[in-house]
């Protein structure tokens, strides 16, 4: 039988692994910055509490926090998250092309379609 509370689980499970995906994304960035700074970033964010769930990660709050410890290159390792993301997705995706590399994973996150 399928309904429409199957849609919605169904939605909620596509989230989680947008979710999962994004997780695995910024851990693989921020590993590839190696040394101290891979650490004081997983640190900040796990103390802060970015972290605190696998499944639901604020990327706003994600890049706030990371600007604040890191400042300017915040920005370089959120494009380069931008291109991991593109790049696990491949051509699976409409992703956009427009605005910052923040603006870009928010509208892809936030959509009601999600990625696909």
């Amino acid at each position: 039988m399928s309904g429409a509370g199957d849609a919605n689980v169904s939605g909620k499970k596509d989230k989680t692994a947008e979710q999962l995906v994004l997780r695995k994304v910024l851990d693989e960035t921020i590993s590839s910055l190696g040394g101290p700074i891979s650490k004081t970033i997983m640190w900040q964010m796990s103390n802060k509490g970015v972290f605190s769930e696998s499944t639901r990660i604020d990327i706003k709050d994600f890049y706030l926090n990371l600007k604040e410890l890191v400042g300017p290159g915040a920005d370089m390792i959120m494009e380069v998250t931008w291109k991991r993301l593109k790049k696990e997705y491949g051509g699976q995706a409409n992703l956009p092309e427009s605005g910052t590399s923040l603006d870009r994973i928010m509208r892809v996150m936030n959509s009601d379609g999600g990625i696909r």
